[in-house]
């Protein structure tokens, strides 16, 4: 019984002025939903709510209400997971209830998928006989020798360069271009040979020149330019040039090759040495043609513009104008002094536009260079194909499908069908796998390649055996009888696939000569293969034994689409191609965008069934602690595959949350997928609308465990090193000073300038403050 003395205080307040239920608490309204939300956080936290201490040391309400409450769905975390408080460092400890937080981390990428909105119909393409191939050299008798060409350069295409006949589209515009000084533009599918239909008539005619007058050499002129828009696509020109001119007879006739990323000193001894056709970039020919006095092009007879709607895409118009007023410049200087018709070519400058495609950029760069142009296109049609409106199509051997996978699947998705496509055949087989940016690809290749982590013991014993010593011993002595020269090569194994496949990655990120280094090494790889790449290799590049295309982010554009399967099946060989499509607004692109294509709908759960449960997975290397272990268990029911498929993902977690180096990696990754998201042409915005992103289970299939808001990175560059000219006046106030003055104004100038930084992006994306992914 209480004593007479104790004064006791009740709150009288009124019920409606109780623990949420103020409408004017409750109702605020107005400004950004952010602000909303931190407000009645706030409020929540003055008036007393309980709390906890989570993994990371930060106070949270144990009553909030979730995240799909108060927040719209495209913002929610990577999945439902429960914070278990077990996790918290030494010192966090709380005394909140155990019971409700002790629960271990339970993460599944198979819950609160969304539904596909098509159903999947059985198209019964499977049994259908095999289509003619379109783009295979002809089988009615067609020779190289009934085209006019010369007779020893018909004989060394058979003889030397075992092309037995001519394609389609060589058969119909070889002639044309050898007889004819108008322009062209050449139209044809993707590996049916354009190179070689541009070069043999230019070579012909070269080489006709000898016969008909004076002994031409490499000091006579420069006698044709071509231009590709890749640095790769104008070696691999030049490669093609080198064997078309390894005939003996033709061995005075030097070509020359100009790219970018290289030393120009080099290129400027060999344009001083002479040569007399000149395979170049675009950007470096201008400058060669503005700063190299050596370079002589009034003698100019043939411009070739290959894949002429990638040279307007990537910026190249204005340079182009460039370059060919200061070819009609120079061809006029030198018209007052004499010309070179007395040996049979062209009184004027042919242009010939080449191009797997047909649209407004090309039809632009057409009117820039071309006049009264012939239209070449090749005879060959599929039945499929009958249509003339068209402005292109796939070769019709080729087999396209399409997959539609759930966010959170899309990685395990990928895993799965390249290890199948490698346990069905795997010698001399060779897989690309496209992505929309260099992050992503840096991402994928470090998740897939060989990791080598050193594992250490508790207690300091060595766990290999004695013959693994005696090996390891006899490896090191021989590493230093014979030091190997490391590769240049962007090139890894890949456990995760299967340990005999090679894993490359490329984009134009990676510097000159590993960008080389690494295609001539997926060229001439003898085993199993993977490239990851942007769509830096999606141009006019001619790779061997590629059986499988994946397009793991959607192309850009209709065009991209083409251009990118078009690597394999070339030449008449047969040929996949896979895109990854998300549930919702993306499954109408095949319909609503490649309306002309015929691709076949396959289901992620049959996928997800051929890699993980009818093939025995992969043993990964051991990349993390084992404490982490008890955080991270998957699910108890289920199929053997989805197990399998869990704990693959698990360990991409489990790596990134152990490293500091591969987190950003991710980070920066799911930070740039989102933005090329965004840059998709204006007329497919409906297809890939970026406000029906689940942002969450994007980041889900990086390996990311933060919320989309929550990922922040570190300015790029080493840790605790010194990169910058601000830095550096940094250690100099301090060492002069002995203060920091000078230290905070540089903070908070690269604070204004990552503002600054993250406006830009916003105008220039036109997406919503909120996403947080500026």
């Amino acid at each position: 019984m209480a004593e007479p003395d104790i004064l006791v205080n009740f709150d009288l307040a009124p019920a409606a002025n109780a623990f949420g239920a103020s409408s004017s608490i409750n109702g605020i309204r107005g400004g950004r939903w952010k602000d909303r939300f931190r407000a009645k956080k706030r409020l929540q936290n003055k008036r007393g709510r309980p709390s906890f201490i989570d993994a990371d040391g930060n106070q949270k309400s144990t009553n909030a209400h979730s995240r799909s409450h108060s927040k719209p769905d495209s913002l929610e975390g990577p999945d439902h997971d429960r914070v278990s408080i077990n996790r918290a460092k030494a010192g966090n400890e709380h005394s909140a209830p155990k019971s409700n937080y002790d629960q271990p981390v339970i993460s599944s990428i198979f819950s609160s998928n969304p539904a596909p909105v098509a159903k999947a119909e059985k198209t019964g393409t499977e049994n259908a006989a095999p289509a003619i191939p379109t783009n295979a050299p002809l089988k009615d008798g067609s020779a190289f020798s009934t085209m006019g060409l010369a007779p020893a350069l018909a004989s060394h295409l058979v003889n030397n360069m075992n092309i037995s006949a001519p394609t389609s589209i060589q058969q119909t515009a070889v002639p044309q271009l050898i007889s004819s000084d108008s322009d062209a533009f050449i139209q044809a599918e993707t590996g049916s040979g354009k190179t070689l239909t541009y070069l043999l008539p230019l070579v012909h005619r070269i080489y006709t020149a000898t016969l008909n007058g004076d002994k031409l050499h490499r000091d006579s002129g420069c006698f044709a330019i071509i231009l590709a828009p890749t640095r790769e696509l104008g070696r691999q020109i030049y490669t093609v040039l080198m064997q078309l001119l390894s005939h003996p007879s033709l061995h005075w006739l030097v070509p020359i090759l100009i790219l970018g990323g290289e030393k120009k000193k080099s290129e400027k001894a060999r344009i001083r040495k002479g040569g007399n056709i000149l395979v170049a970039t675009p950007g470096r020919l201008a400058d060669h043609l503005s700063n190299t006095t050596s370079l002589d092009v009034s003698f100019v007879k043939w411009l070739i513009l290959d894949e002429g709607d990638r040279l307007m895409e990537l910026g190249f118009e204005e340079t182009l104008q460039q370059i060919l007023t200061a070819l009609n410049e120079r061809a006029q200087k030198r018209s007052n002094k004499g010309s070179l018709t007395n040996l049979g070519l062209p009184d004027r400058r042919i242009t010939v536009l080449c191009s797997a495609t047909m649209k407004a950029s090309v039809q632009k760069l057409g009117d820039m260079s071309l006049k009264d142009a012939l239209y070449l296109k090749s005879s060959q049609k599929s039945d499929a194909t009958d249509d003339n409106s068209k402005s292109f199509q796939a070769p019709a051997q080729l087999k396209q499908a399409y997959i539609v996978t759930a966010a959170k699947l899309r990685l395990v998705t990928l895993a799965s069908i390249l290890r199948r496509a490698f346990i069905r055949k795997k010698e001399h087989m060779k897989v690309i796998v496209f992505f929309s940016c260099a992050d992503s690809v840096d991402f994928h290749y470090e998740t897939f390649r060989k990791t080598e982590v050193k594992e250490q013991n508790d207690g300091g014993s060595d766990t290999s055996s004695d013959e693994e010593q005696e090996a390891g011993a006899e490896e090191v002595e021989d590493s230093k009888k014979k030091p190997k020269r490391p590769s240049l090569a962007a090139k890894s194994t890949a456990p995760l696939i299967d340990p005999a496949v090679s894993l490359f990655k490329l984009h134009g990120s990676l510097a000159q000569h590993i960008r080389t280094t690494t295609l001539n090494e997926f060229f001439h790889e003898k085993d199993g293969a993977v490239l990851f790449c942007t769509d830096v290799a999606s141009r006019g590049l001619d790779l061997p034994n590629v059986d499988l295309v994946v397009q793991y982010d959607p192309p850009y554009s209709q065009e991209d689409y083409i251009h990118r399967i078009g690597r394999t099946a070339r030449a008449g060989r047969d040929g996949r191609a896979l895109l990854f499509l998300l549930p919702g607004c993306e499954e109408g692109y095949p319909s609503q965008v490649l309306g002309e294509q015929h691709l076949t709908r396959r289901l992620a759960d049959e996928v997800l069934k051929k890699g993980f449960g009818n093939a025995p997975l992969p043993r990964a290397a051991k990349t993390v602690d084992p404490s982490w272990k008890k955080d991270f268990m998957p699910k108890t029911s289920g199929a053997k595959w989805e197990q399998e498929a869990i704990e693959f993902h698990l360990d991409v977690e489990r790596r990134v949350l152990a490293s500091d180096e591969f987190s950003n990696v991710a980070k920066r990754a799911f930070q740039s997928h989102i933005r090329a998201y965004a840059t998709h042409v204006a007329a497919e915005r409906e297809v890939f609308d970026i406000k029906q992103l689940h942002l969450g289970h994007i980041a889900k299939s990086f390996g990311l465990r933060e919320r989309p808001g929550d990922i922040k990175l570190p300015a790029r560059g080493k840790s605790g090193t010194v990169s910058s000219a601000t830095g550096k006046r940094k250690l100099d106030s301090i060492d002069a000073n002995g203060d920091d003055t000078q230290e905070v104004q540089d903070e908070e100038e690269l604070r204004k300038a990552a503002q600054m930084m993250r406006k830009k992006m916003r105008e220039h994306m036109n997406i919503a403050s909120e996403f947080n992914i500026g």
